[in-house]
């Protein structure tokens, strides 16, 4: 089973290196051209917002690059998005991705496929939730709204690739990774009790992240990205 992973994910290293374009789903070792690059997406993001409400504002919404390692999030209380460059986050996650992907190369892979790629429109999305005042009410589906955002904004902009990538690398990594909700427990009432303490351990945390993320790619009933969006704004 770990050499068919191996054999499946080096295939896909080698379509990321030949068809890769250029912004996004990347290595970024610039923080300067990471700030860029985020702050174009939360752009679009906003104007594709405007299309269905028309006087929408993130209100100035905007990328910080800490030079200390910490998760990609949005924080309300300062307005900003923060990712982290290369030379950041690869040294503390270099261990966790290597271990549920079997190799060093696929450990790279996965780490410019989801936290330089997929996890962009995932924090504008947390951002939509709190400037529409739509945050849910439990930690399960604040992050599977934003899992869904993030899917239906790349699919929005064509990279279907890069998605079914993201797809491939997740249910790959879920059969060394274990769910943390103990039998018997509301998933959901569970991960919002304990969301601080899962989010501090890669492995518990990284099961709910991906078995999301597979399960919203795997779902064929999904609306377009602006037919979505408007849930946020029928009140």
């Amino acid at each position: 089973m770990k050499q068919k992973t191996i054999i499946i994910i080096t295939g896909i290293l080698l379509s990321v290196t030949c068809c890769a374009q250029n912004q996004y789903f990347q290595r970024y070792d610039d923080s300067i051209l990471l700030k860029k690059d985020n702050d174009a997406l939360i752009d679009d993001f906003e104007v594709m917002i405007k299309q269905v409400s028309p006087t929408f504002s993130f209100n100035g919404l905007s990328t910080e690059i800490p030079d200390r390692f910490m998760p990609g999030m949005y924080l309300h209380r300062t307005n900003k998005i923060y990712h982290i460059t290369w030379q950041t986050g690869w040294p503390p996650m270099q261990n966790f991705l290597t271990k549920i992907t079997g190799t060093t190369d696929s450990a790279q892979l996965m780490g410019m496929l989801f936290f330089h790629g997929f996890y962009f429109p995932h924090e504008v999305g947390h951002a939509l939730q709190y400037h529409t005042q739509m945050v849910p009410d439990n930690k399960y589906d604040e992050e599977y709204e934003a899992n869904v955002m993030a899917v239906l904004y790349w699919r929005s902009k064509g990279r279907y690739q890069e998605l079914q990538q993201c797809l491939t690398l997740a249910r790959n990594v879920l059969a060394h990774l274990k769910n943390p909700v103990p039998e018997n427990e509301d998933q959901k009432t569970y991960i919002t009790q304990h969301y601080d303490e899962l989010l501090k351990d890669p492995f518990q945390y990284g099961y709910i992240q991906f078995s999301q993320i597979a399960q919203i790619l795997e779902d064929t009933t999904l609306p377009d990205f602006k037919t979505y969006v408007k849930r946020y704004f029928d009140k």
